[in-house]
């Protein structure tokens, strides 16, 4: 399960020589293991000076550095020699003895250039070897043992049942069957407490991918990723499951897909809280506000923009985004629920972060709902799914940064001079002290460059295109939706918009 942990005890039992530690650079003693043995070492000789010097290999002022931090993380001070030979690390170590309590010295002295090491003296030059060697090497391996964490797990499953209380089995009812897929993540750890107590609740549960495995070994757990829902569906069908949950990596986020093993978009994951919420909440208290970001479904649109109870606000990509407009004193109070398309889903109550797992529990209690009404979530989904056609996120990988903005330069003006065209930026509202939210683009200051293009039809259809870059690599993402039900106008949209970004028009 922990495999980091596992080879970095294998790399130090490798280091260990007779004399000193010496290994291969930076396959076996890397930074890393060389800020541990710094702060064992220091633990082990006590509080005081370290005299640090390093050869001329391509490592060494790395391994020295990373040495110190060690050093000094238990306690330690440095006098810091820089390039030097070993017979003045412990020149130092005799001389100043009475102020050096230890010298270390990286090197690998005549071993090929692939190797470095570590050889260390006490206070007079005296050698540092034999037992005291061996009890650096068992201190190195006892840190790499996992502290006991104190399980949070019973707790926090009981919180989230508060939250969203479930109905009791009922007597003679088919239990509702669901798949949770971890993806080798921590999901299904984190999960299991939960799905403990649903047993008396009606729900039937299955893991897939269960055991935390960093390699992912199926691939990244990722709900956004077709190939991630495609296993999740897979098994839903040949158990014949009601739902598949998908968690990712660090189980903040759920993907979902239904007893046909299609996946369900996250808009309509948001409009089927949203709804539940807005039901229970009932008509008291001050108006309500929905927040899903700029590349979520029109669907959302058409619920909830049009009611005099209830505000939809449309919010830049970006989990932080959407956590300070809801801590925001406009907002505080009033949010109903906040989602974005990646699946990550907010709620006021849980701290006003995000939260798979209760977006779960509440799709869950839908869901007995429907069973006991001889219904399931295709039927619930069918008409959203013929009306609305959503692309998927694509992604672009560009050259360089440059083109990502000349890219972006030539998506404002698509579908230029065409009926009902909007062209939409992220803009600071002033209203907010300056937080960002998506407006109509008039060419005055915004925030992000990520760019939307809608086009609404006088029949009641439409379309809209995002593009927008990544926060870290030279990629634009796009996200296409229309709402006429046409894979033709979709096909023929996301074509069109790949031009563009290429550049071919």
């Amino acid at each position: 399960m922990w495999s980091y942990l596992d080879g970095r005890r294998e790399a130090i039992g490798r280091v260990f020589k007779r004399d000193d530690l010496r290994g291969l650079w930076p396959e076996e003693l890397d930074a890393g293991l060389a800020e541990l043995a710094g702060r064992c070492f220091m633990e082990q000789v006590g509080a005081g000076r370290v005299a640090v010097g390093h050869d001329a290999r391509l490592g060494s002022p790395e391994l020295a550095e990373a040495f110190c931090r060690g050093l000094e993380s238990a306690g330690g001070t440095v006098r810091w020699l820089g390039l030097c030979s070993s017979e003045q690390v412990y020149f130092m170590t005799g001389r100043h003895g009475d102020e050096l309590v230890a010298g270390a010295m990286v090197t690998a002295s005549h071993n090929p250039a692939e190797y470095n090491g570590i050889k260390l003296v006490r206070s007079g030059a005296l050698p540092f070897m034999g037992a005291e060697l061996q009890e650096l090497r068992r201190r190195m391996e006892a840190a790499c043992e996992l502290r006991e964490g104190d399980d949070c797990r019973e707790e926090f499953a009981q919180h989230l049942l508060s939250l969203v209380p479930l109905p009791p089995a009922v007597a003679g009812q088919r239990p509702l069957r669901v798949v949770v897929a971890a993806g080798n993540g921590v999901g299904a750890w984190a999960f299991r407490p939960l799905g403990e107590r649903l047993a008396g609740c009606g729900v039937e549960l299955h893991y897939l991918d269960e055991t935390p495995d960093g390699h992912f070994p199926h691939g990244v757990p990722n709900p956004l990723l077709p190939a991630y829902n495609e296993r999740l569906g897979a098994e839903v069908r040949r158990l014949g499951a009601d739902l598949g949950i998908g968690f990712d990596g660090d189980a903040d986020r759920a993907g979902f897909v239904d007893g046909d093993g299609q996946s369900v978009q996250a808009s309509q994951i948001l409009a089927m809280v949203a709804l539940d919420r807005l039901e229970r909440r009932g008509a008291s208290g001050p108006r309500p506000v929905i927040l899903r970001n700029l590349c979520c479904s029109r669907l959302l649109d058409e619920l909830f923009g049009r009611r005099d109870d209830v505000e939809l606000v449309e919010t830049p990509v970006g989990h932080g985004q959407i956590k300070r407009l809801m801590r925001h004193p406009a907002f505080a109070g009033r949010v109903l629920a906040a989602g974005e398309h990646s699946g990550h889903y907010f709620y006021p109550e849980f701290y006003s972060v995000d939260s798979g797992m209760l977006t779960a529990l509440t799709l869950l209690r839908h869901l007995l709902a429907l069973s006991r009404r001889g219904r399931t979530l295709a039927d619930e989904l069918s008409e959203w799914r013929r009306r609305f056609l959503w692309s998927g996120e694509r992604n672009y990988r560009l050259a360089d940064a440059a083109q990502v903005r000349q890219a972006l330069a030539r998506m404002r003006g698509f579908a230029q001079g065409e009926p009902g065209r909007h062209l939409l930026a992220v803009r600071p509202c002033a209203s907010l002290d300056g937080l960002p939210l998506v407006a109509e683009d008039d060419g005055g200051a915004t925030l992000a460059p990520d760019v939307k293009v809608c086009v609404s039809s006088p029949d009641g259809g439409g379309w809209w295109l995002v593009l927008r870059p990544s926060g870290n690599e030279p990629v634009l993402r796009l996200n296409v939706e229309v709402w006429d039900g046409s894979r033709e106008r979709l096909d023929a949209l996301v074509a069109a918009a790949e031009r563009v970004i290429r550049g071919e028009e």
